[in-house]
This record gives structure tokens, C-alpha cells and sequence, in this order.
């Protein structure tokens, strides 16, 4: 399959560079023949007594350091933590200079990092950087001289700011290790969880770390040559019983976010019965895969040429996600991270 058949072009006044306030003010199209915008707080109105939201409750980081080598200033993008009992973590680097191994990044008098290795992937350049100091005063510095990782196409608009330590995290966010937000979980609102609940609608919570290569484009000209990035994922065993009894009760399971979607589909047996989980994946969903464990899911709007819009089209086809987001375009809904959603029911199931 070539690229080109996951490119469009998208006005750049469409790109979301901050959230609606409130959160569940903004909009969300139902994926149907006919497609219906509505205000996302209505989201409950299309979902039933006895179905499950699955949420990805990953914590976002502070993954955003700027630093000095000896050829001068230096940005690292935090990407993926490597477990080991150094503190080692891949990462993506902006400098006007080559970074080299063995340079050493200064993010303060008492910390900084050595580039033990530079691997190249997809024809992009990670760096392996060990951290020396302890995993405990990693966090402390973490926190002290960190910024909030936003998305590459929000940072050439604006800088970060004091609000997008909350806006760009989920009300329901509690494991750390994320360095993106699971985008879709942002239009939440306790309320709206109030009333989700009070409907008998059950939240279930996984867990999917996710790394920067959430927002590497797809560089090889067919998609089947492009290798995913790895990102950790925990579902329990709680967790999977929930989803499983709720199928065989009759409920729908929708998936909030592709980051749910693709941990769900890297725990299923062949029927989309739900295993528990711990470990890596670097599944890549794409036309010709069936998806079978959900039976909807919401999802923001993605990036042209990106591994979520790739599995957008594995779900409902690429002449319906041309469709949707010429429709997106032409009502001028917002766009990527912090843009509106849609919500997508699953045929296959």
C-alpha cells in the first residue's frame, strides 16, 4: 500500500494549538452513513446501559529538557525508558550541532546525561542516554527542569504553558511514563464521567506508556516496510476479566483512544477475547487487519501520513476516512491533539 493513499492536506488554521474550555465542549462526529456532529458531552447519549469505556491511564512527563553540549545549546524529546537499574532513555535530539557519542548534555550544574549510542530507525536518529543519578533524583530533575512534551506541531506555533500541565493530561491519568497524551481521554470531564457512570456504563483502565514515535510520520514510500516504534502496556488481569464479562453480557466495549485500541489488540486470542498483559508491543494496525475486540472507539483527528490514521482506515476503510475528514475540513472541526473526536463504531464485530 502506498503512503501517498494516507496524505492529505489540512488548513493550517484547523490545527489546534489549545483546548476548548471546557473540555467536553468540544465537538465529535458519529461515524454513521450519515455523519453527526455533536457536542462531545452528548457522547453519552450513544452509549448504552451496560457497555464499557476503556481508558489508557498513563501519566504524561515532564519529557522536554533543554541542555548544553560542548558545541552549544541542545533539545531532548524524553522518548522511551529502557528498564534498567541505570537510568537509561532513548530520545530525540534537536542541536545546530552534531550531537556525538560520548557528549555529555548539561540540564543543570548536577544534571546531565551521556549519548552512549545513536541508533537509527526509519530513517530517524534516536539517542540512548544514560542518566547519572539515581531513578529517584531522575524524577526530582524531572520535574524541576522539565517541560510538558507537546506535540511538534503545536511547539512551532507556541511555546508550552503553565495551563498545558493540566490541559495535556487526562483527568483519569495515573501511571507515569507517558511522553505523549492518549488525546482522545482529553475531552473527559469529571461531570461528564458523573453522568457516564450514573448510566451504568462501566470505565475500565489499561495502561499504555506512549513514546514520541507516536508523531514520526510513515517515511517509506509502502506502508508494509515501515517498522512501529515499542511501547510498554499493562493490561491485568481485573482489567481483561471486566472487558471479557462485558461482552459476554451483551455490553459494547468502546475504546477511548487508538492507544487503547492497539493495546487490546496486542492481548486478544483469535475470537478478541481479552488477555492479560505486561510487556512491549509494537503492533501496527493497517488495512487487511480485523479488528475484533472492540466495538467502537473515539478518536481525535491524525496527522497525514501517521501509523493512527492508517488505523483508522483498518477499521472503517479509506474511502470512508476520506470521507470523514473531508467532512472534518469542510465544518472546520479542530484537529490533532488538542482538536475534536470522533466516534467510530467497529463493522468487523
Amino acid at each position: 500500500m502506498h503512503l501517498d493513499q494516507f496524505n492529505y492536506k489540512i488548513p493550517n488554521d484547523l490545527i489546534a494549538i489549545y483546548p476548548i474550555k471546557p473540555r467536553d465542549s468540544s465537538k465529535i462526529v458519529i461515524v454513521e452513513k450519515n455523519f453527526k456532529i455533536k457536542n462531545f458531552y452528548e457522547i453519552v447519549n450513544f452509549l448504552n446501559p451496560n457497555d464499557a469505556l476503556v481508558f489508557n491511564n498513563t501519566k504524561v512527563i515532564k519529557a522536554r529538557l533543554d541542555g548544553f553540549i560542548s558545541q552549544g545549546k541542545i533539545s531532548v524529546n524524553l522518548n522511551r525508558q529502557i528498564k534498567n537499574k541505570n537510568v537509561l532513555w532513548t530520545a530525540f535530539i534537536k542541536s545546530n550541532k552534531k550531537p556525538r557519542k560520548k557528549d555529555v548534555i548539561r540540564f543543570s550544574k548536577n544534571f546531565y546525561a551521556i549519548i552512549i549510542d545513536i541508533i537509527q530507525n526509519n530513517n530517524t536518529k534516536e539517542y540512548l542516554l544514560s542518566f547519572e543519578c539515581s531513578h529517584k533524583t531522575f524524577k526530582k530533575n524531572l520535574d524541576i527542569f522539565g517541560k510538558v512534551p507537546l506535540p511538534p506541531y503545536i511547539n512551532k506555533k507556541r511555546v508550552d504553558e503553565f495551563s498545558d500541565l493540566e490541559d495535556y493530561q487526562s483527568i483519569l491519568a495515573k501511571k507515569n511514563g507517558a511522553v505523549a497524551a492518549p488525546t482522545a481521554s482529553l475531552h473527559f470531564t469529571k461531570k461528564l464521567l458523573t453522568k457516564i457512570k450514573n448510566k451504568k456504563i462501566q470505565i475500565i483502565n489499561i495502561t499504555l506508556h506512549i513514546n514520541g514515535g507516536t508523531f514520526i510520520p510513515i517515511k517509506t514510500k509502502n506502508i508494509n516496510n515501515h517498522k512501529m516504534h515499542f511501547e510498554f502496556g499493562e493490561i491485568t488481569e481485573n482489567a481483561a476479566n471486566k472487558i471479557n464479562t462485558t461482552k459476554k453480557n451483551g455490553g459494547r466495549i468502546v475504546a477511548v483512544g487508538t492507544t487503547v485500541l492497539r493495546l487490546l489488540e496486542s492481548a486478544k486470542d483469535s475470537k478478541g477475547h481479552i488477555k492479560p498483559f505486561k510487556g512491549e508491543t509494537n503492533i501496527f494496525i493497517k488495512p487487511g487487519w480485523k479488528v475484533n475486540t472492540v466495538d467502537g472507539f473515539i478518536t481525535n483527528f491524525h496527522t497525514p501520513k501517521s501509523s493512527l490514521l492508517v488505523l483508522v482506515c483498518a477499521v472503517i476503510g479509506k474511502k470512508i476516512t476520506k470521507k470523514l475528514y473531508e467532512f472534518a475540513i469542510q465544518n472546520k472541526l479542530r484537529f490533532f491533539s488538542y482538536g475534536d473526536a470522533c466516534l467510530i463504531w467497529n463493522k468487523n464485530v
